[in-house]
């Protein structure tokens, strides 16, 4: 194969010695006598502990071009100040695109030796890191080596892609089909160097590398690729030949760095087909389509703070993980967010888990070490409301911030357990991704021991582990739930069911009857240039608004003598509006009246909006520096997942179930609910 693969000086890491075994799940400290009642049954396990191999420096490799394209049917172009241009009759301007030629580009981590002879030998799961849309100026891709080596210690091939180029295209592809297609054209790659044997140091990847364990990972712009490299890789959406031929005919200067190719495209019509077969092998190109290229195994994908400019949905039959960080300056509409409302529920055949994680005190940027500019306080290049980057300013008493170096502690546990999990089968970390164990202390701010608070985990199992009883997609989902029984919703002041605007702008025309209240509605908290600057309620899903001003305003849904066995949670989703804290009392009873109840607290911080355990009366009880915060919007309000286990309602028969209320003892607030499901998470799978 044409290309090159030279070890960057000065990236060596030390070889690991000592128990390559790996370590055990702890039991978490505050578990009760009886575990299936509690909400963490262990403590996950570090993703650094007990390497398993010595690693190869970072690895630069240069493997020919990749033609790719942008969706120019979906590209907007947009005016000097970024606002979408209009035609005169008001319609959309689209751009024009051409295809690109996308190096393959970017650095490579493998292991080269393992530390211990008990380490089997064999094929190593794939992972691919994928950069956005930041200056190309800088190499973005080496962003993302502390997750590389962390990784490839534990015998993963790991690549971080290099997408400058798609990135010094006209908006850098708003739409990331480019980089979709540079992501499934670098495993082709791959592909051909497992078969063959690659060029200088990658000829040691001859044989070693497993397609049927591979893992995406995207930030932001590259986020949107992940997802639409899920899509293509069953349809391999490409570039065609004489459609290269074609764009190259109508802009030749773009292409000026290949004149062999230019001239034998020619004009279009009269162009000289070996010429440019010719030229295609000079300048070690290929199309992205990948010809009959057999799909991928892609077991894992990750989505990390993403734009969705798209709304994308499909995403399907691979397992996801959205990640939206709450004090976003940049991806500031919470994109990862509206992916996971999207696509959180497949269809009947689809087997695979979504998930949405939501770190706390994240900002867009601190994902990557090359990226080291706080997007709150610059804003991002965008006008931030005030009071969204007065409450995520670093520099405030009690802030919400997450130091740079404390953000990539939670990220390479978020990540890499993930990859492992999902990529690898690695079953330790099965108990964190099914909510039944807790962040490891490395997770944490300064290593403390717990932090939970942190990260809030959504999950979705599919059709076959989950069970809907309420939901709010459709126009008449006030009327009752999904087994027929009667929704009761007393003592609200205001109620709306709103479904999801698929299309075009989700935040901007909720489709709500009745009308949604006023505080939920996104357009109250744009910046005075009319564009969306941060905080406020974001999430897309369909879902219940309510509104109350007096004590134990309750939602009581009638199940019929449902049975949840085979399940072993009751899940729902709730978003705090107003203030801060809401607690949520949840009364299970049987059809013999036999009832227990249970505080939503007791098992999730996603009934408080700050990134503060249970403690000091909250969440009932707001904390005195969270106060100015609690009336403006100024925290990102977003549909989180409460899950009690079945269990905690002691002396209920679960098999035969007439109701379930959830009760609001707070004197007043606002609220978004949704996502009432009994799920098999699968807790206590270790």
């Amino acid at each position: 194969m044409q290309g090159s693969a030279t070890p960057v000086p000065g990236t060596d890491v030390l070889t690991p010695s000592g128990n390559t075994t790996p370590a055990p799940v702890e039991p978490a400290s505050d578990v009760p006598a009886n575990s299936a009642v509690a909400r963490f049954m262990s403590v996950a396990p570090a993703t650094g502990q007990s390497p398993k191999y010595a690693i190869s420096p970072a690895i630069e490799y240069q493997l020919g071009m990749v033609v790719t394209s942008s969706a120019s049917d979906k590209e907007r172009a947009l005016n000097p100040d970024g606002t979408p241009q209009v035609d005169q009759n008001g319609k959309p301007v689209y751009v024009n695109a051409t295809p690109d030629v996308t190096p393959i580009h970017g650095w490579l981590r493998y292991p080269v030796a393992s530390a211990s002879p008990d380490v089997p030998a064999g094929r190593y799961p794939v992972i691919l890191f994928l950069h956005g849309n930041h200056t190309p100026a800088v190499p973005n891709y080496q962003g993302y080596d502390y997750l590389a080596q962390d990784l490839a210690q534990q015998g993963y091939v790991v690549l971080s892609l290099d997408a400058n180029a798609i990135n010094a295209a006209a908006q850098g592809d708003r739409s990331s089909q480019s980089r979709a297609q540079l992501l499934l054209g670098t495993l082709d790659r791959l592909r051909q160097i497992d078969a063959n044997g690659g060029p200088g140091v990658l000829s040691a990847l001859r044989g070693k590398l497993d397609f049927e364990r591979v893992g995406i990972m995207g930030h932001s712009r590259g986020g949107q690729g992940v997802s639409y490299a899920i899509k293509y890789n069953l349809t391999r959406v490409g570039v065609t030949q004489q459609q290269f031929i074609a764009g190259i005919a109508a802009n030749p200067a773009k292409y000026s760095a290949w004149p062999d190719l230019v001239a034998a495209a020619g004009n279009g019509a009269n162009g000289n087909a070996s010429g440019f077969d010719a030229a295609l092998a000079e300048y070690n190109m290929f199309y992205a389509a990948g010809g009959s290229a057999a799909p991928y195994n892609i077991r894992a994908g990750i989505l990390l703070a993403p734009t969705d400019y798209d709304q994308n949905v499909g995403v399907s039959n691979v397992p996801v993980a959205m990640v939206a960080a709450t004090c976003d300056g940049n991806v500031i509409s919470m994109d990862g967010a509206h992916a996971y409302d999207l696509n959180r529920f497949g269809t009947q055949y689809d087997t695979a888990p979504r998930f949405q994680v939501v770190v706390n005190g994240a900002n867009h940027n601190y994902f990557n070490t090359i990226w080291t500019q706080d997007d709150v306080v610059a804003g991002g290049g965008q006008q931030l409301n005030s009071d969204f980057q007065t409450y995520c300013s670093p520099t405030r008493a009690d802030t919400p911030r997450l130091s740079a170096d404390d953000q990539r502690r939670v990220a390479t546990f978020v990540v890499n357990s993930f990859m492992r999990y999902f990529v690898g089968g690695e079953a330790q970390f099965a108990g964190y991704w099914s909510t039944s164990a807790r962040l490891p202390a490395t997770a944490c701010p300064g290593g403390a021991e717990t932090c939970d608070e942190r990260v809030l985990l959504s999950v979705q199992k599919d059709a076959t582990r989950s069970r809907v009883l309420q939901r709010f997609e459709y126009a008449n989902a006030l009327a009752g739930n999904a087994l027929g029984g009667a929704l009761v919703l007393s003592g609200f002041d205001q109620i709306s069911a709103c479904t999801i605007p698929y299309s075009p702008t989700p935040w901007s025309s909720p489709s709500c009857i009745p009308a949604s209240p006023d505080a939920f509605i996104i357009a109250g908290h744009l910046s005075a240039s009319g564009r969306f600057g941060g905080g406020g309620y974001v999430s897309i899903a369909d879902a219940a608004r309510l509104v109350w001003s007096a004590p134990n305003a309750k939602i009581s849904e009638y199940l019929q003598g449902a049975s949840a066995a085979g399940y072993d949670s009751l899940t729902f989703r709730i978003a705090v509006v107003r203030p801060m804290g809401q607690e949520v009392a949840v009364t299970l009873t049987d059809t013999k009246g036999a009832s227990a109840t249970v505080n939503a607290s007791d098992f999730s911080d996603a009934v408080y909006l700050a990134p503060k355990p249970k403690g000091a009366g909250r969440p009932l009880i707001d904390d005195p520096q969270d106060v100015s915060f609690s009336g403006v919007g100024a925290p990102m309000q977003l549909l989180n997942m409460v899950a009690i286990p079945l269990a905690a309602f002691t002396g209920v028969d679960t098999t035969s179930l007439a109701r379930v209320d959830l009760a609001l003892p707070k004197a007043s607030g606002m609220l978004a609910f949704t996502d009432l499901e009994f799920q098999n998470l699968g807790r206590g799978s270790q």
